[in-house]
């Protein structure tokens, strides 16, 4: 049996679940804060990145519930005769 899940564009709407899951090692727990309401600058990073027509945030969801996100960044090259590439974080 597959596991069930669905890759969709990040929402607004999303937004608490994500800084949730960012503060949720180690590492997010020192530098995020998952305070509701949220911080105003996680809106205006995601309006930024939502605005970008190179950048692209991506959840994952099982059972309706966001289990992961990345965020994929196409950049511009001059190698390879002018390429394109993916950074991709998260």
């Amino acid at each position: 049996m597959g596991l069930d899940i669905n890759f969709r564009a990040a929402r607004k709407e999303d937004l608490p679940a994500l800084v949730d899951m960012l503060a949720n090692d180690p590492l997010g727990v020192t530098r995020e804060t998952p305070l509701v309401p949220l911080d105003q600058r996680y809106l205006s990073a995601f309006l930024a990145i939502d605005s970008d027509p190179n950048n692209e945030l991506v959840v994952v969801e099982h059972e309706n519930k966001l289990v992961g996100m990345v965020q994929l960044t196409f950049i511009p090259y001059l190698t390879h005769t002018g390429s394109w590439r993916c950074l991709i974080e998260g």
